[in-house]
């Protein structure tokens, strides 16, 4: 749950959408929830290319308005009794609950949300939104018995009102009609690089589907006890598991990684170390990251990886901020980044090249360079306009790997976009300067924080 009693005063903006939940402010025990806003600064460098320092005040796929309230097992809006309430409705039944609820389902095909793509204003790129879908159409594709309803491949995402909004995983199913909108299922990671970070909507959209993922991935690869071996049975509309064998009887909670990203800092030289995968996009350097091991602090992850990967030695690490990360490998799907400030005590580059391909200092001049907005606005169109294509039934089977590869001027660098928590480090050292907080230009040399 967000902190509303924070000594900074932040301003504060509502989510519209043109559904139920974004229209209206989610409250918790009476207490309105709204996601912070985020300040954008564009500084011009010429007539065709803008250098771009965005301060955002939540990460994407954070700031779910639909975050999980801790609702009494009585009430009619927790994980449980919706549940029930949901069944009883899919099988025809009197409705349980003394309240009538509403129910609204997002379908995932092998981690692909549903989607729908709309014509944007003037020349703006096509606007995706999730594909919510009713009681109809769930009663589609589950057959008029709810067989294969359970828990396991239907999970509670929260409540606004008197609407719950659930995902269900429909991989199994051999087809699924929806009349005749315009539909598709589109993977996640797409979705993210089509979305505009300045859209509020958007972004309320993305974190949802995030956390959406993130919970039916975890159930697949959670299906037994791994104390005894037993199945593990979903319990809590699927917030959790338990182990079925009454002799153990283990709780299982889906499991979070965490993974240190880090900005290692030449404070001497004014420079930052940004380094190469192969297994990345071509021209794209970012910043070093690894997951924590058993019995080491988050602090000791950033000074482990970056000696193990550069040969660089860390002295002082600086905590950022950090973010849901649901589009890394299926087999973790409830990632954690934590970003961090590193301040390097050696400057001598070892690569391991079984980790990297490259790894170099940069001046900030250089980062800035490669902070182009138009670079990653034709990135955002590009996505946008397949995400289109794919809900009219064109390119379905598009590969999406070269989003970043477009247009006809191209920097010969460039950092991650504004949906990653690493484009975030790296420009708020790049514009350490030219940082705005709370509306206020900060003057510090030193890096600050963009949450």
């Amino acid at each position: 749950m967000l902190n509303l009693n924070l000594k900074l005063k932040l301003k504060l903006i509502l989510l519209p959408s043109p559904f139920p939940l974004f229209s209206k402010v989610a409250t918790f025990n009476k207490t309105p929830l709204r996601i912070l806003s985020l300040t954008t600064d564009f500084s011009p460098r010429n007539s065709s290319t803008t250098t771009m320092s965005i301060n955002l005040r939540t990460h994407v796929f954070a700031g779910n308005p639909l975050h999980f309230k801790s609702h009494k097992n009585i009430d009619s809006l927790s994980p449980s009794s919706a549940f029930e309430a949901l069944t009883a409705r899919i099988l025809g039944n009197s409705q349980p609950s003394p309240t009538p609820l509403n129910f609204k389902v997002l379908p995932f095909r092998n981690g692909k949300a549903l989607a729908s793509s709309a014509a944007g204003s003037g020349d703006s790129p096509p606007i995706w939104n999730l594909g919510w879908i009713g009681l109809d159409d769930l009663r589609g594709i589950l057959g008029s018995s709810g067989a294969q309803l359970s828990a396991e491949s239907l999970v509670y995402l929260g409540s606004e009102d008197d609407v719950v909004y659930w995902a269900i995983d429909v991989s199994s199913s051999e087809a699924v009609e929806f009349g005749a909108r315009e539909l598709s299922f589109v993977e996640v990671r797409t979705l993210m690089v089509a979305s505009d970070w300045r859209d509020s909507q958007a972004m309320g959209n993305l974190a949802v589907a995030g956390h959406a993922k993130a919970l039916l991935e975890w159930h697949n690869t959670s299906r037994f006890c791994g104390h005894c071996g037993a199945k593990a049975v979903p319990m809590e509309a699927g917030r959790r598991k338990q182990c079925s064998n009454d002799s153990c009887k283990k709780r299982i909670y889906p499991r979070v990684d965490p993974v240190a990203i880090m900005l290692v800092i030449d404070r001497q030289n004014d420079r930052a170390l940004l380094a190469k995968r192969s297994k990345f996009v071509p021209r794209l350097w970012t910043c070093l990251s690894g997951f924590t091991e058993a019995g080491e602090s988050l602090e000791e992850a950033v000074r482990r990886e970056t000696w193990e990967e550069t040969g660089i030695e860390v002295g002082e690490v600086v905590y950022h901020s950090s973010q849901p990360w649901p589009v890394g490998p299926n087999s973790m799907p409830c990632q954690l980044m934590v970003g961090f400030f590193a301040y390097a005590k050696s400057f001598e580059i070892k690569v391991d090249r079984e980790e990297l391909e490259d790894a170099q200092w940069y001046s900030k001049e250089e980062v800035r360079k490669a902070l182009t907005f138009d670079e990653y606005k034709q990135a955002q169109r590009s996505a946008a306009a397949k995400v289109e294509q794919m809900c009219k039934g064109v390119g379905k089977n598009q590969s999406l790997a070269a989003d970043f590869n477009v247009g006809t001027q191209l920097n010969p660098m460039f950092v991650p976009g504004p949906f990653a928590i690493a484009h975030h480090l790296i420009s708020s050292w790049a514009f350490a300067d030219q940082n705005v907080v709370n509306g206020v230009g900060s003057n510090s040399k030193q890096p600050v924080s963009s949450i």
